[in-house]
C-alpha cells in the first residue's frame, strides 16, 4: 500500500512524497508529516496548523477589481 508524507515549510505544504514506507518511522530531514495511505487528502500549497495538527486548503484569492 502506498503511504504519503508531506514536507511543511513555514506552515505550507511544499512537497509530497509517496512510497511503500511507514513514514512515521522514516528518518527524513525537515518538518515531514505522515499523511497515511491512499486516497491523498492534502495538496501542495495547503496550510498546516501545528496547534491542531491539521491541514486545510488555502483560502480562495479575492477577485480582482476591473
Amino acid at each position: 500500500m502506498k503511504n504519503y508524507c508531506a514536507l511543511v515549510t513555514n506552515s505550507e505544504v511544499t512537497e509530497i512524497i509517496v512510497g511503500d514506507y511507514d513514514w512515521a518511522t522514516a528518518n527524513l530531514d525537515g518538518d515531514w508529516h505522515d499523511l497515511g495511505p491512499e486516497p491523498l487528502t492534502v495538496a501542495i500549497g495547503w496550510i498546516y496548523d501545528a496547534a491542531t495538527n491539521t491541514f486545510s486548503a488555502p483560502p480562495e484569492p479575492e477577485p480582482l477589481e476591473a
